[in-house]
């Protein structure tokens, strides 16, 4: 994912490996369609056959998970209480990616978010590809602010994390991508205060 440089890029990745590999597989099953001969008979064009079962990605079974819950603390208008945001923020991308539903997600996120909509559309299409993640999974460790403006209610901080390795496969188990453990992570989140709530205004 673009804006989730630090967070979501192994996504991205293995989001273009399942893009090619579905239009590589596509391509191969189209059937050639040319012009016929001046004068030849044109056959009527018959319905193919049903395609295998398995063939065309279905969503998966998600897990079920508890839904992150926020502290007292992540509720207030302080340095502190973003922290604690911070620190919320990524339960609800661990229950996002676990799930297969970032509805979550997008409900503590402003609708310009880019980071944000493009987070939960990959994991939109990992769901319809049939694709399923074992293993990843954020920590947070900590947050620096780098920028704060009460007047405005805003505040920009850089949230430090470990993430775990993880492996993804297709509908047939086959691995498509993984990636290792990252100890020292990071990713840039600025937060808005608004109608009593911290929203995401954007993550990078």
């Amino acid at each position: 994912m673009i804006p989730l440089h630090r967070v979501a890029a192994p996504l991205v990745a293995l989001l273009a490996v399942g893009a090619l590999a579905g239009c590589s597989q596509e391509a191969a099953d189209a059937p050639v369609v040319g012009s016929a001969p001046a004068g030849a008979v044109t056959a009527t064009p018959t319905t193919p056959a049903a395609s295998p079962a398995g063939a065309t990605p279905t969503p998966v079974t998600t897990r079920s998970l508890p839904l992150p819950e926020q502290t007292e603390l992540s509720r207030t208008f302080t340095v502190d209480g973003a922290s604690a945001f911070a620190a919320y923020f990524t339960q609800v991308l661990n229950y996002a990616n676990g799930t297969g539903d970032p509805a979550l997600l997008l409900s503590i996120s402003d609708a310009g978010c880019s980071g944000c909509r493009y987070q939960a559309d990959v994991i939109d299409e990992y769901r319809a590809r049939g694709y399923s993640s074992t293993g990843f999974e954020i920590q947070f460790t900590g947050t620096r602010v780098d920028s704060w403006d009460a007047a405005k209610g805003e505040i920009g901080l850089t949230v430090s994390t470990t993430k775990t390795a993880f492996e993804t496969t297709d509908l047939h188990g086959r691995v498509v991508g993984s990636a290792p453990s990252v100890p020292n992570g990071e990713f840039w989140l600025d937060l808005n205060w608004s109608d009593g709530r911290w929203i995401v205004w954007e993550v990078e």
